[in-house]
């Protein structure tokens, strides 16, 4: 799954999302901290400021998934329907690299 693909996949599942992936190693704003960003991690964030999960590359290249906010019962689906795309597009990126 092309990055692009997943970032109209994910934005349609909720309104509120929208999907960041770093170009370069950079320090960005979020919310109202200061983060480290690895070149091709993926923020999702909630109205653009609070990121709700974030894919990041470990030392050994694997990739992992950090999910930093809470859900509702009536969420669920959401949450179910975003963890289903972003574990589809882990895996694939996963197979890219081998």
């Amino acid at each position: 799954m092309k990055f692009e693909d997943f970032k109209s996949e994910i934005e349609k599942i909720y309104d509120r999302f929208s999907v960041k992936r770093y170009d370069k190693d950079q320090i960005v704003m979020i919310g109202l901290t200061l983060q480290n960003r690895r070149a091709n991690d993926i923020d999702i964030f909630i109205d653009e400021d609070i990121s709700a999960f974030n894919i990041v590359i470990d030392g050994k290249g694997n990739r992992l998934l950090k999910v930093e906010i809470g859900f509702d019962v009536e969420s669920l689906d959401i949450l179910l329907n975003v963890l289903d795309l972003i574990k589809k597009y882990m895996q694939e990126e996963q197979e890219q690299q081998k």
